[in-house]
């Protein structure tokens, strides 16, 4: 008996624009139920593979090679036709594939009915029905609300609902669980195999990170700058690699050190910031907290998004209204203060976020950097040059144009600008919010070890709000955990690490400790 061809069979292909080679001569095939992953920093040839399969209208001159669904001759990638094969498109949140004005179920239904040929009822009723399946999904009714209004974290589960209601045969995943916390990173992943298993469709999956690669377990296809640099078994690429890159990319993926007894810092001077029964608000509840923070220590506020994290830093720092208690700031009563005094105070500390949007995208990378300078000191311009240049070449910006705006700079360029601003600033507190979330492996292996610098080099108060333990690990000494406007833990990060008091803190470690068996 003959062996069942597989369902799609990639040859050669290979995308030019111009004199630039964007992918080159890649091949691979896929069974039903299989899975291959696509392993590569952005520009690594990843979204040419997608746009050739996905059904993106590409230009004859641009492709070349073949493809072969089931057996059947093999066609010009121009020519893939929708019922050759069904193929879904499977976006993450980070991505905001739907119209933010608009309710998620209206969208997506009618994505569904589309690619089913069915009446816009049906295309509801199926969504609905694959919502149904997913274990811990939200109510249906949530998702009657504007994509713009709904956190990433829950609007991912109407992304994969509509995915799987649309029966793929090829499921095409471009790195969906980027920018989720581990611990709903790996239930999604989860629940893709699950439905995986049940549906039968095969699985190509995109991503930058070496995680997903690993919880998939499935065989990889490394790209770097259009070329496959190697492939083969996750299990085995994530033992020995054969090429450098490859071994850079899993070399930069984050490990818990649970055994970690690193010594504290010992620079640690005057309070920066002292919360006396501070109250804060998440959703309705109320929890009370005392802490002190001084120069050189550091402090990670770590739990899932809605879990209060914000809502204590934002009251700590006179963002938000504080309901009781006292907060010290740079020895000032914060609440003695008007909101002129609050502002200049709040001068001396620096923020660094993994949100696109904190940057001006109208400025110049030379105003950003050289801003909180020129707006809060007066110093002769040779010394505001000096120090912009400096903090520039610290983060690897120095080659760029200081003219480019920071609409033109990568996510990866924004995010150590970011770092470059705070070390001109010289502050007595930064706050540190989700720094490496969307970056690749590899940078954010570098932007960890620029914040260990910074924090070395700068001296101030760190406080580092976070979903993962691994950069809270990297960049923290002492600990909170956060769950639903509570404070569940709390200590120095090696003991809460080797003895957590609440379940919850026990998921967030094991989220990045966890890995499929065998591996």
């Amino acid at each position: 008996m003959s062996e069942t061809p597989p369902l799609l069979t990639v040859a050669g292909l290979s995308l030019s624009r111009g004199s630039r080679q964007q992918l080159a001569n890649l091949s691979f095939s896929l069974q039903s139920g299989e899975t291959r992953v696509l392993l590569g920093e952005i520009g690594s040839g990843k979204e040419a593979v997608l746009q050739a399969l996905a059904g993106y209208s590409v230009r004859s001159e641009d492709f070349s090679g073949s493809i072969s669904v089931r057996g059947q001759p093999p066609f010009s990638v121009t020519r893939l036709k929708p019922d050759a094969l069904r193929v879904v498109y499977l976006a993450g949140p980070a991505v905001l594939p739907l119209s933010p004005h608009v309710g998620v179920i209206a969208q997506l239904s009618r994505v569904i009915s589309r690619k089913l040929s069915v009446p816009l009822a049906t295309g509801r009723t199926e969504f609905a029905s694959a919502l149904h399946r997913l274990k811990g999904a939200p109510p249906l009714d949530v998702f009657e609300q504007r994509a713009g209004t709904l956190d990433p974290e829950v609007l991912v589960w109407a992304l994969f609902a509509a995915a799987f209601a649309q029966t793929p045969e090829l499921l095409i995943a471009d790195d969906p669980m980027l920018g989720l916390g581990p611990t709903q990173a790996h239930a999604m992943i989860d629940i893709l195999r699950e439905e995986q298993k049940r549906a039968g469709f095969a699985l190509l999956y995109a991503t930058m990170n070496t995680e997903a690669a690993l919880w998939l377990n499935a065989d990889v296809t490394v790209l770097r700058q259009g070329k496959v640099v190697e492939e083969g078994a996750v299990a085995r690429l994530s033992g020995e690699q054969a090429h450098a890159y490859t071994k850079t990319l899993f070399r930069a993926a984050p490990r818990l050190a649970l055994g970690d007894n690193s010594p504290r810092s010992d620079r640690r001077t005057e309070p920066v910031i002292q919360a006396h029964g501070l109250e804060f608000d998440t959703n309705g509840v109320r929890e009370a907290v005392t802490f002190e923070l001084r120069r050189g220590a550091s402090l990670a506020l770590v739990g899932d998004r809605q879990s209060g994290r914000h809502a204590l830093m934002r009251a700590a720092l006179g963002l938000d209204r504080i309901a009781a208690g006292r907060v010290i700031l740079d020895a000032v009563d914060i609440g003695i203060l008007t909101d002129t005094m609050l502002t200049r105070l709040r001068r001396r500390v620096a923020f660094i976020s993994g949100d696109e949007d904190v940057l001006d995208p109208r400025m110049t990378l030379w105003d950003t950097v050289s801003e909180p300078l020129r707006a809060h000191l007066n110093l002769p311009r040779n010394v505001v040059a000096e120090a912009g240049e400096a903090a520039l070449k610290r983060v690897g910006l120095a080659t760029l144009k200081s003219s480019a705006p920071v609409s033109a700079l990568s996510p990866f360029d924004k995010r150590r600008l970011q770092v470059a601003r705070a070390i001109v600033s010289a502050p007595l507190l930064a706050v540190i919010d989700e720094p490496l979330r969307g970056l690749d492996a590899f940078a954010q292996s570098v932007m960890r070890d620029l914040l260990k610098v910074f924090r070395q080099q700068e001296g101030p108060a760190l406080i580092v709000i976070t979903s993962d333990f691994t950069v809270a690990q990297a960049l923290a000494e002492d600990v909170m955990v956060f769950k639903e406007g509570k404070i569940v833990d709390r200590g120095p990060i090696s003991e809460v690490l080797r003895s957590p008091k609440d379940t919850h803190t026990r998921q967030l470690i094991d989220a990045v400790l966890a890995r499929p068996a065998g591996l």
